[in-house]
């Protein structure tokens, strides 16, 4: 099916196109467009394939940027209704085939990876633990959000950099703005194993299947649209630990996986302590920030001293590295910590309590969702997304206090960013 988006001056001219395609089954429309920033909504939540441009549109302009921007097909209208219409039709088939939306089975018959008859998105029968798969992902989406890629890495082993990713997509997707996690295939899977996808497949029942777009493309597979699963209102484009490793991960593989995705403004790349390899350093120049995360036990620093001079020489390069403490507490003696860093480091994040990061992992849940945890990553989430979120965004929401019954980490995150409080 095409999604197909209409942006026509008149109600009268919309119309006449509206009808054309209305009874055509090959066809998704939107309504009658009024302004841009509708359609700046409307773009956040929804994937257009071709889009009908009035030429005499006050608006033509910025919404031509937007949609080729986002690699959306555009048909200009001059006021010739049948040209439209064919030109439409044309591009219709092209756009079918490239979409793949009809095909069950991998159109490349000597490849082994097969396409799945499911997906994990699709509703699943409701569980306790599950349900949240049954509810509307986003209720509210914003508008005019700039593509963000973020890359998170570690110093050192288990330093933290896939609790930072998952908290603060969490926190991203609380707040109502789309967000990905893309797990590189350089290290072992371990998301797919953390969100116990593969007991959530069972209970979703036979036939469904978990789309790995890494394996995908390393296979040589143009990855199919619409295949993400979208877990705790996040799209996770990981890869799945029950396949084979791949040991053979480069960087234009990378490039195709960062954005084999398009549903969300944001990206999210865990790169574990893998911030060197080959298949990274092309996505560097790529990113608006690079969180580095450092636990600050000596040993770890100076044990780690390479990778360590790596991030200061990208931070001095003007790569946008931002160092954050794991585990802070008031036992740090922050002079030896600067002789290692150069430079006081912003973002701490206090030492969680382990009953907490337990209790997320035995229930396949992100730490956030527990309110003591919460409590403790509000200060470090909120000097983070400050840095992502355009000032303004959420001032006519936080006016209106009448939908936060409790005063919630997502409400003060929404005040402390912009201080409205």
């Amino acid at each position: 099916m095409i999604n197909l988006i209409c942006c026509i001056k008149s109600r009268e001219s919309f119309s006449r196109i509206h009808k054309t395609f209305a009874g055509d089954k090959d066809f998704e429309l939107e309504g009658f467009i009024e302004n841009f920033e509708q359609v700046q909504a409307d773009i956040t939540i929804k994937q257009y394939d071709l889009a009908v441009v009035d030429e005499k549109l006050p608006w033509k302009d910025p919404v031509l940027d937007l949609f080729n921007k986002k690699d959306i097909k555009i048909i200009i209208f001059k006021g010739d209704y049948k040209k439209t219409i064919s030109a439409i039709y044309k591009l219709s088939p092209k756009l079918e085939q490239s979409k793949g939306l009809h095909k069950t089975e991998d159109p490349q018959p000597e490849q082994k990876e097969a396409e799945p008859k499911k997906e994990l998105t699709k509703k699943e029968p409701p569980t306790p633990e599950d349900k949240k798969l049954e509810e509307p992902v986003y209720k509210e989406i914003y508008k005019g959000i700039e593509n963000k890629v973020i890359i998170i890495t570690s110093l050192s082993k288990k330093a933290g950099s896939t609790f930072l990713s998952i908290n603060l997509a969490r926190a991203l997707a609380g707040l109502k703005i789309r967000t990905s996690i893309i797990e590189p295939p350089i290290d072992r899977p371990y998301l797919y194993d953390y969100l116990g996808i593969a007991k959530k497949m069972e209970t979703a029942g036979p036939g469904y299947n978990f789309y790995s777009y890494p394996h995908i493309i390393n296979n040589g597979i143009k990855p199919l649209r619409d295949r993400e699963p979208i877990i705790d209102d996040i799209t996770w484009i990981i890869p799945d630990s029950n396949k084979k490793v791949i040991g053979n991960w480069d960087s234009l593989k990378m490039m195709k996986l960062l954005y084999a995705s398009k549903k969300s403004p944001i990206n999210i790349i865990d790169t574990g302590t893998n911030i060197g390899h080959a298949s990274i350093d092309p996505v560097l120049s790529s990113a608006d920030m690079i969180l580095a995360v450092i636990d600050p036990m000596p040993v770890a620093l100076k044990q780690n001293k390479d990778r360590l001079d790596m991030l200061l020489k990208l931070k001095k390069e003007g790569h946008p590295v931002e160092f954050v403490i794991n585990f802070a507490s008031s036992g740090i003696n922050i002079k030896t910590l600067l002789d290692y860093l150069k430079k006081p480091p912003t973002i701490f994040i206090p030492a969680i309590d382990p009953q907490y990061i337990y209790k997320a992992a035995y229930r396949n849940k992100i730490p956030l969702d527990y309110p003591e945890v919460e409590e403790q990553l509000f200060k470090p989430l909120s000097r983070i997304i400050r840095n992502i979120i355009p000032p303004d965004l959420f001032k006519e929401t936080l006016r209106d206090k009448t939908s936060f019954k409790d005063r919630n980490i997502i409400f003060r995150l929404k005040e402390k960013l912009f201080n409205l409080k």
